[in-house]
């Protein structure tokens, strides 16, 4: 004689795979909405703060000393105290900074 041991039901089974669902959506959310366009890999969210910065350089700058010392070594001076953002690729945030500076479009993954 065999006992058969009834596994949890399908109302039950359906219930928890739809709370799971629901779980993973609902994370799903907040991520999105945490982080929209704003990038999540180390090299682009330093290559945005550099650009940023070059952005703010190109702004207040009125007779073109301050974008001269930026293409002349600023940027790669500037990288030191530029906060954890630039600490996570110091490399990128300095090409964000020149591209800023120069006015080229925003572009983290060209070379």
């Amino acid at each position: 004689m065999t006992t058969h041991v009834p596994g949890p039901r399908r109302k039950n089974l359906v219930i928890a795979l739809l709370s799971a669902v629901a779980v993973l959506a609902a994370a799903g959310w907040v991520v999105i909405s945490q982080f929209n366009e704003r990038p999540l890999w180390p090299q682009n969210v330093a290559y945005e703060a550099g650009y940023n910065r070059g952005i703010q350089v190109r702004k207040v700058d009125r007779d073109g000393t301050k974008v001269a010392e930026a293409v002349g070594g600023g940027c790669e001076s500037w990288v030191s105290s530029a906060g954890k953002k630039a600490d996570l690729d110091p490399h990128s945030w300095v090409r964000g900074c020149l591209d800023g500076v120069t006015d080229k479009p925003d572009n983290p993954n060209d070379a």
